[in-house]
């Protein structure tokens, strides 16, 4: 039989743990996660733009245009709107007076230094004045309704964070002859946020 003290116990050392690091997530994903609380806080007002076009040309005939629109920013490169379209034409002793509405699409198509391309369709429809004399030579006006389908391209100039202008170059997709409009149509206009966020 074995005598004297027991022999000590030897506990083992706890093994330190391994630490796991933190992965960084891709700076893609990041800027996705910032990027989305920013697009939930956007309001209805925050994503609407009021703009439009006008044209003026005096002389021999005189024409008037005034186009207002309100549009909505779907997404950032998607924009949906409607508007009012008025033009005055005097010449030939008639003074006319065409109205009615429109409405439009345009996208962003890919940026060019401060600005973009722009696909833009759009489409309207008029009650047109049209001129007219009766057998005894005497002139008279009546009205008859158009719809005027027009496409084409355009730039936008951005000029602050939310507002531009724009110039395009639209295709006439009617040829009526009281067609107020010539063929290539071209625009100038602008748009002017409600809000600046």
């Amino acid at each position: 039989m074995p005598t004297g003290p027991p022999a000590p116990v030897v506990q083992p050392r706890p093994q330190p743990q391994p630490r796991v690091r933190e992965q960084q997530q891709p700076e893609v994903v990041r800027q996705q996660e910032q990027d989305e609380p920013q697009e939930e806080q956007l309001r209805f007002i925050d994503r609407l733009y009021f703009g439009g076009s006008f044209g003026l040309q005096f002389g021999t005939y005189t024409n008037i245009a005034l186009l207002p629109t309100l549009s909505y920013a779907l997404t950032p490169k998607l924009f949906a709107g409607v508007g009012g379209v008025y033009h005055y034409q005097s010449g030939d002793g008639f003074n006319l007076h065409h109205y009615g509405g429109r409405a439009l699409l345009q996208v962003e198509m890919f940026s060019i230094g401060d600005g973009a391309v722009l696909a833009h369709a759009e489409a309207e429809a008029l009650s047109i004045s049209v001129p007219y004399f009766d057998a005894t030579g005497r002139r008279y006006t009546d009205r008859t309704a158009l719809t005027i389908p027009m496409v084409g391209l355009g730039y936008r100039q951005r000029i602050s964070h939310k507002g531009s202008f724009d110039i395009l170059v639209l295709y006439n997709g009617n040829d009526d002859p009281i067609n107020p409009y010539s063929n290539p149509v071209i625009r100038v206009g602008f748009n002017v946020p409600f809000t600046s966020r």
